[in-house]
């Protein structure tokens, strides 16, 4: 099986989501069940490359230091990750109103 070379963010294209996720998730620490605010929040994340890619915050958790993180479900990924929500390359979308 070949991967897509097509657009980043193409549909089917697992293993660049997967990469996208990894990449954000790196070193952040998956915060205590009892401390975690569900959410359902529409996203665009940008990887390196500047494409964005579609997906959901499910969950938020603000660490005792102050650190906000997210967990954050790709389109084309097969889990979420907790990530440092990063405003500039995590960009929260309007889901209603004007």
């Amino acid at each position: 099986m070949t991967e897509s070379r097509g657009r980043a963010g193409t549909v089917g294209d697992t293993t660049t989501a997967e990469r996208v996720l990894e990449e954000l998730a790196k070193g952040c620490p998956t915060p205590p069940e009892n401390q975690i605010r569900t959410a359902y929040q529409s996203v665009g994340v940008h990887d390196r490359a500047g494409w964005p890619w579609p997906g959901t915050i499910v969950g938020w958790w603000t660490s005792p230091d102050g650190v906000t993180t997210c967990q954050v479900r790709l389109s084309g990924a097969s889990a979420p990750r907790w990530a440092v929500y990063d405003p500039d390359r995590i960009i929260l979308l309007v889901q209603s109103g004007t």
